[in-house]
């Protein structure tokens, strides 16, 4: 069970980064604020050890060190079939989605909702993948 007061901070820093990431322009500075997921869960783990905490932490790092080469070179959207903005218009909803998982009280949001999330996030950082992108062409990952 997380603290009231740890779900409040982390409400608060994903939608102030959801919120940066909805202003930001460029693919680098939506993922710069991106990195706040992780990095916040990591913070917050230091001070209350919380295994979905934990859960959020893992995949949001994986998913920003999937996809961090391609917006450094500015190879997604031009080499893949996927446009690198739905890449980073999909990553900025599922952290405004974060945010608003944490703004609900802890019986109002279930472990159900926060792996639906956490699946999201998964499939978009697999979708920046070569692989990734030939199952998007395909058809079979969908956003």
């Amino acid at each position: 069970m997380l603290r009231e007061e740890s779900r409040q901070r982390l409400a608060k820093e994903y939608r102030y980064a959801a919120t940066k990431m909805q202003q930001a322009l460029e693919p680098a500075k939506k993922l710069y604020y991106f990195s706040v997921l992780f990095g916040e869960a990591q913070r917050l783990l230091n001070w209350d050890w919380n295994q979905d905490v934990a859960l959020i932490h893992q995949v949001t790092q994986q998913a920003y060190t999937q996809i961090h080469p391609t917006t450094q070179a500015s190879v997604l959207g031009s080499l893949f079939p996927i446009d690198g903005s739905v890449i980073y218009d999909q990553l900025t909803q599922t952290a405004a989605d974060l945010a608003s998982y944490f703004e609900k009280t802890e019986k109002e949001a279930s472990r159900e909702q926060l792996c639906q999330i956490m699946g999201r996030i998964a499939e978009i950082s697999y979708a920046a993948s070569g692989n990734g992108s030939y199952l998007y062409e395909k058809g079979l990952i969908k956003f």
